[in-house]
């Protein structure tokens, strides 16, 4: 692309920071202006519901290092508003307007609050941003009691740092396992006797029907009538696409903003690309299944993908492998591939006993996936050969 060329990020993301990264390493000579709507660089959000929580980190030890030589037009504090595609103008909230040559987007996704009474009061959090995390910290005081609502991993990985620090911890979850959708039962059954082992406690295939409280949040009422003592509640139950601000561009918007394989936006004239938490695209490695991922790995790696895709004449399928790790407690959890439920599940190393192993999710057609708890070195050579036979059956080679 020329050098008077402006590429425009909006999302001062992990997925815009690599888009803008990969760019220049490219050598794309061009103005670069990224938007974020929080009053600070890019950062690394997986530590929110960890070290940060805890107090083990700071903000200055998570923000992402930025090269001197980036040359990037950072429009901080300022969410963008609208998308006008033929004029190729991006308005943000303090009325500045950005005209793009091409455009990605990588705003993420923002917290789930479900219509659920009493969710005003004080005491009730969500967490996906610094400030989520700052002010959940400031509540989190030994001895407090502590509802988390969703056993997915944000709220598992909450519920092991606040009985780190001495809380009192229930977790209320539809489903009846917690991490469910990722682990399936048997894997999710041990890691609910993990955290049960640490002081945690479980409501299963509950409902909640109310947050009890004047003012402010005492309790949290579940749909068979049981209260449970409440001092704060983290509500912790998904999100959903960061696309409001583009409800009335004329992209298509489905679960996120509808790509094609390599990340060009449907309806984009090959100008809009998107990427990270936001992007829903058919991956051709998995039958060109749409997809959106919610997670680090692929935050760092679409977000590179879908800006070269922007300024190359032949941009390449995205294909990668679903990936994802959490911290709890003691124990470090690793994941590749894309498992089905009705997969079998097989320990090659280790054992389960110990809770130190690595399990194989198979079906017919041989490995579907892979999980490693606290075996770190055994995940890379299932991360090359899943990797390649993706790569495999969308090419053909």
């Amino acid at each position: 692309m020329p050098e008077d060329q402006h590429f425009v990020v909006v999302g001062a993301s992990l997925a815009g920071l690599r888009g803008a990264e990969a760019l220049r390493a490219a050598g794309y000579k061009g103005r670069i202006s990224v938007v974020g709507d929080e009053d600070r660089l890019p950062y690394n959000r997986p530590p929110l519901s960890k070290k940060i929580l805890t107090g083990e980190q700071a903000i200055e030890e998570v923000s992402f290092p930025l090269a001197d030589d980036l040359g990037v037009d950072w429009h901080l504090g300022a969410a963008a508003t609208g998308l006008d595609i033929a004029a190729q103008r991006v308005t943000l909230a303090n009325g500045t307007a950005l005209v793009y040559d091409r455009l990605l987007i990588a705003t993420g996704v923002s917290p789930i609050m479900p219509q659920i009474p009493g969710r005003d009061l004080d005491g009730v959090h969500v967490l996906r941003d610094f400030a989520h995390a700052v002010k959940l910290r400031g509540a989190l005081t030994p001895g407090r009691s502590l509802v988390i609502l969703g056993a997915g991993f944000i709220g598992c990985e909450v519920a092991a740092s606040a009985r780190q620090m001495g809380l009192n911890v229930t977790i209320v979850d539809r489903l009846a396992w917690p991490m469910n959708r990722v682990m399936g039962p048997e894997m999710a059954g041990l890691f609910r006797t993990i955290h049960e082992e640490q002081g945690v406690s479980f409501r299963m295939e509950a409902a909640v029907a109310a947050f009890r409280g004047e003012g402010k949040v005492t309790g949290v009422e579940l749909a068979g009538g049981e209260v449970i003592p409440a001092d704060l509640v983290l509500v912790g139950v998904g999100s959903a696409p960061a696309t409001a601000w583009l409800r009335d561009s004329g992209l298509v918007l489905q679960n996120g903003v509808v790509c094609d394989a390599a990340c060009l936006a449907a309806n984009g004239g090959g100008k809009i690309a998107a990427a990270g938490d936001v992007a829903a695209w058919p991956h051709l490695g998995y039958g060109a299944e749409v997809m959106r991922m919610e997670h680090w790995t692929n935050a760092f790696e679409q977000g590179a993908a879908a800006a070269l895709a922007l300024i190359s004449d032949a941009p390449e399928p995205y294909l990668p492998l679903p990936s994802f790790w959490s911290d709890q407690y003691s124990y470090k959890i690793q994941a590749l591939g894309r498992p089905k439920v009705d997969d079998r599940i097989e320990v090659v190393a280790g054992d389960l006993e110990s809770r130190k192993f690595v399990a194989e999710y198979r079906d017919d057609a041989g490995v579907t996936g892979v999980l490693s708890v606290n075996m770190p070195a055994r995940i890379a050579g299932y991360r090359r050969d899943l990797g390649a036979a993706i790569r495999q059956r969308a090419t053909g080679l």
